[in-house]
C-alpha cells in the first residue's frame, strides 16, 4: 500500500513514559539505592531499558493501513493479530484527543464496525484529518451503493 496510507502510533503519545525516563535517570545518582549498588543498579537500568523498550516495540509492531475500500489494523512482536474492516460496513468513527494530544497535535481515531469488529488508531499524528479522510470514504461508499 502507499507510504501515505500507512499510519503508525507517535512517539508523542508516550511522551509523559519518556520523561519519567529521564526524571528517573538524573534522580538515581542522587538517591540512597546509587549509593548501595548491587541489585538495585540492575533493577535501575532493566527499568529504564523497559521504559525505552515497551513504547518503541508498540510502536514498530502496529500498523494501520487505509486502502480504497479496508481499514487494516496488524498488530504483534511475535504473535501477530491483524483486523480489517471494509469501508462499507463502517458504523461510525470516533476522534478522542487528550489534553497532551491536543496541545501536540495527536489522539486515537476508533473506527467501529456494524459488528462490532473496533479498530483504534491510537497516537496518530493529526487524527482529525484522518477522521475526515475516512467519513469521506463512508460518504462515497454511500453514495455508490444507493445508485
Amino acid at each position: 500500500m502507499k507510504s501515505e496510507n500507512r499510519f503508525r502510533t507517535s512517539r508523542k503519545k508516550f511522551f509523559y513514559v519518556y520523561l519519567f525516563g529521564i526524571l528517573v535517570i538524573f534522580l538515581y545518582p542522587s538517591s540512597d539505592f546509587h549509593t548501595k549498588g548491587g541489585v538495585y543498579d540492575y533493577l535501575f537500568y532493566a527499568t529504564i531499558l523497559g521504559v525505552i523498550i515497551v513504547p518503541e516495540i508498540k510502536i514498530l509492531y502496529t500498523d494501520y493501513f487505509v486502502g480504497k475500500d479496508v481499514i487494516i489494523e496488524s498488530k504483534g512482536f511475535i504473535a501477530k493479530k491483524r483486523t480489517t474492516i471494509p469501508i462499507s460496513s463502517i458504523s461510525h468513527v470516533v476522534m478522542k484527543k487528550s489534553l497532551t494530544g491536543a496541545l501536540l497535535n495527536f489522539g486515537d481515531v476508533i473506527v467501529t464496525s456494524f459488528t462490532d469488529l473496533v479498530i483504534t488508531f491510537e497516537g496518530i499524528n493529526h487524527p482529525d484529518k484522518l477522521l475526515s479522510k475516512i467519513e469521506d470514504m463512508m460518504e462515497r461508499a454511500n453514495k455508490g451503493l444507493k445508485t
